[in-house]
């Protein structure tokens, strides 16, 4: 029995003084990870470097509360046991996040503001004018197009609304056979809205006497015209 006793204490004693010196190799050999968080991305590689982990830099995160170039996050996080020598991850703040207003002129609206939603942009408000192209789109945006702004920003677009009407001078009908004058109001597409039959001695009949707009002014292609025609 005292052998027995002796065998059982021996082994009990190596077990407890391996377990001790296992013990003693892994605090000896466990360091705690530094808070580089906020620092410079040099200096925190140095303070994780100088705590015997190896700091490597992960590709950067967008952070409106950390300036740029600094470390926004690490992994492991500040105060974790890791072996020496294990690797500490550090992602660099890119600070706060941005979104280019694209490029939406001549758009139709409707569709520059689905690539607004799309880009995580808010459309505003619409600002509209008349004339100033050929079809409805979008002309101009605040921001202007091209612009770096914060997601979530609110574009105002400015949109023609009414197409733009080609403007001519109108031609001088006075004298001119009735057939010729109502050929070239077609041929630029006026409307021949009224024709006067007056009497006129010393005129033959079909002779343009009078003619509104009058010969010489602005029209645009939609203009109704009248004329007054010998009879």
């Amino acid at each position: 029995m005292r052998l027995f006793a002796a065998g059982v204490g021996l082994v009990v004693g190596v077990a407890a003084a391996v377990w001790l010196v296992l013990w003693i190799s892994l605090r000896t050999s466990a360091v705690r990870v530094p808070d580089v968080r906020t620092l410079d991305l040099a200096r925190a590689m140095a303070v994780v470097q100088d705590a015997g982990l190896v700091a490597r830099p992960q590709d950067g995160v967008f952070d409106a509360e950390v300036t740029a170039g600094h470390v926004s996050r690490q992994r492991p996080g500040a105060g974790f046991e890791s072996k020496r020598g294990g690797t500490v991850l550090l992602f660099p703040s890119l600070g706060k996040a941005t979104q280019r207003v694209g490029d939406l002129e001549r758009l139709p609206s409707s569709l520059a503001e689905t690539e607004l939603e799309a880009a995580g942009l808010v459309p505003g408000r619409r600002c509209e004018v008349d004339g100033e192209a050929d079809a409805a789109v979008v002309l101009a945006a605040s921001p202007a197009f091209g612009t770096l702004t914060s997601p979530g920003t609110e574009v105002v677009l400015l949109v023609n609304r009414a197409t733009r009407e080609r403007r001519y001078v109108m031609p001088d009908f006075v004298g001119a056979a009735e057939s010729d004058a109502a050929r070239v109001l077609r041929a630029l597409g006026f409307r021949l809205a009224n024709v006067q039959r007056v009497d006129y001695p010393g005129i033959a009949p079909g002779i343009v006497l009078r003619q509104d707009p009058p010969a010489g002014g602005p029209v645009t292609e939609t203009a109704i015209t009248a004329l007054w025609v010998s009879r």
